[in-house]
């Protein structure tokens, strides 16, 4: 019987509108370039304002449930956030969230655009992100939506967000460490002051910080030293590091600088490392002339054991200049001829630390006379200088006999090693077979001048 009815045939549409149950959620998240920014800000969507059949002076309102709690690091206080309303090109009222007050995001704003109701947006920032100390972890509360109107019907939803920050955990650079260089350019860095060097840098950190140090070898490499100077092999323990308690030697173990340095307001730390090395090892391990080089590893690690780290590896440099330096004691002296025995016997004079001598390579000390002859006033009469003969005092080494003076330069040292405040006895001598120049010249007081010169060997 239906075969020959027509048949019809309709299309039911089901149209769903889903919304996001938690897209009005507020997530906020403060990482080095929020920090470097100086404020963070997220404006999530899903919220709605409905003006019912009637509304007058609607105000949407909100107050916090209670300051942002982390289960590990304590609190934010919610006033370090700001709240503003914004419906397209409309923007409301920016207020300082708070725990204690309903504040308006709207003042009469609704009520001017009853017609309008309908989704909105709230655009959630934390504005001055240098005036607190973000500490690591996840915070969160909520915050209770409401409105102050005259109505019948009206509603905002959600009537609760939940506000969430995350600080991530970080350890950053914000100022650079330089290469450390410790320049050895003054004698008295041997002697009595310490040869020393600050290098500063600034960590950006949500996490307390330990900085340790550590070389990443055990020997310094040398380099530029005088012709035929073996390495020295110096060992990097004879240098020295310390921030803030007390000075440790450098090893290829991280050693730790400081052991807790808290979150500051701002996020931002400044240290500084004093890296020196004191006269007595300068005076064992870096008397020769060049450079002694090496790397070292700068690191900072998180006190409290969440996964954040600093490392830096900078060049460290010990420059060792060409440094002399030579004086000469006792510039005067007298060798008398006073009786038979001197003619006899001859004269021996010994001057205790009569040449000092400094020099960061090897060196020679030659000696001569300005001129021939020892001459005398009132007198034609002269003595050849080659009567006097130098060599080492008793107990002294390194220092040749010169068995005649001359007017040429002739070496009393010869290639001695690098030393700091190195004194030399020196014996002068008038031995017996050269007496037979005194006799028969006429009494008087016989003068010669003598130059001491400082080389390099």
């Amino acid at each position: 019987m239906w075969k020959n009815k027509p048949l019809r045939s309709f299309w039911l549409i089901l149209l769903v509108w889903y919304t996001e149950a938690r897209a009005q959620n507020a997530l906020l998240t403060i990482n080095e370039a929020a920090l470097i920014a100086g404020s963070v800000s997220v404006t999530p969507g899903g919220y709605n304002y409905d003006p019912g059949l009637l509304s007058l002076l609607t105000n949407i309102m909100v107050k916090g449930n209670g300051d942002l709690v982390s289960g590990t690091n304590g609190t934010l206080p919610l006033t370090k956030f700001t709240a503003t309303y914004v419906k397209g090109t409309t923007v409301g009222n920016t207020i300082a969230l708070n725990t204690t007050t309903n504040q308006s995001l709207t003042s009469e704003l609704l009520s001017a655009l009853r017609l309008t109701g309908g989704p909105f947006t709230v655009k959630y920032e934390a504005p001055n992100l240098a005036a607190t100390a973000w500490e690591a972890g996840t915070y969160s509360n909520t915050l209770a939506y409401s409105l102050a109107s005259i109505n019948v019907g009206a509603s905002v939803t959600p009537a609760q967000a939940t506000m969430t920050v995350v600080v991530d955990p970080l350890i950053k650079e914000s100022s650079a460490p330089g290469n450390i260089a410790l320049v050895v350019n003054d004698l008295k860095y041997f002697r009595n002051t310490t040869l020393e060097v600050y290098n500063a840098f600034q960590l950006r950190h949500t996490v307390p910080v330990q900085v340790g140090l550590a070389a990443n070898t055990a020997q310094l490499a040398f380099a530029n030293g005088y012709t035929g100077v073996a390495d020295p092999q110096t060992t990097v323990g004879k240098i020295q590091v310390q921030m803030t308690g007390s000075a440790v030697r450098l090893t290829t173990t991280s050693q730790q600088l400081v052991a807790n340095a808290l979150v500051p307001v701002g996020n931002k730390t400044n240290f500084s490392t004093r890296v020196f090395i004191d006269p007595s090892d300068l005076k064992t391990a870096f008397i020769n002339k060049g450079n002694y080089t090496t790397t070292v590893t700068l690191q900072g690690v998180n006190a409290s054991g969440q996964a954040a780290t600093y490392n830096k590896v900078l060049n460290l440099a010990v420059t060792v200049n060409d440094l002399s330096e030579f004086n000469l004691f006792t510039t005067a002296l007298t060798l008398p001829f006073q009786t038979a025995a001197d003619y006899k016997n001859g004269i021996t004079k010994d001057l205790s630390n009569h040449l000092q001598v400094s020099k960061t390579t090897p060196y020679d000390i030659s000696v001569k006379a300005q001129a021939a002859d020892f001459i005398t006033t009132g007198s034609a009469a002269t003595l050849p200088v080659s009567i006097l003969e130098l060599s080492a005092a008793d107990g002294q080494t390194d220092v040749n006999t010169i068995s005649a003076l001359s007017t040429t330069d002739q070496l009393l040292v010869s290639g001695a090693f690098p030393a700091v405040d190195r004194y030399f006895n020196i014996r002068y001598r008038i031995p017996p077979s050269r007496t037979q120049y005194l006799i028969n010249k006429p009494a008087g007081t016989y003068t010669a001048v003598l130059n001491y010169t400082l080389t390099a060997h």
